[in-house]
């Protein structure tokens, strides 16, 4: 996430104990893992309703565009007009 090399954490120890102190230097380093633990927890929550919501979005364009082609009628070589059927019942004879 950061890119910070060993140097550079030693120069923020050396700084951080001469401002704070050493009597309070370990509540401040327990504080601030647990609020870079908790940031870094929400980043992830972020990222994945991010992830979950293109998701989402993709699969509706992929839906709509499978209702638009499915919509549009198939050219067929056959006729699909409607036959009807003449009665062919016939009474018998009378007599």
């Amino acid at each position: 996430m950061f890119d910070i090399g060993f140097w550079e954490l030693i120069l923020i120890a050396v700084v951080a104990l001469l401002v704070v102190g050493p009597e309070r230097l370990p509540k401040l380093a327990r504080v601030t893992g647990l609020w870079l633990g908790r940031a870094s927890a929400q980043f992830h929550a972020i990222k994945a309703e991010i992830a979950a919501e293109l998701r989402a979005e993709e699969l509706s364009q992929t839906m709509k565009k499978d209702a638009d082609t499915t919509a549009k009628p198939a050219p067929s070589s056959y006729d699909t007009r409607a036959t009807t059927k003449t009665d062919q019942t016939s009474e018998p004879p009378h007599g």
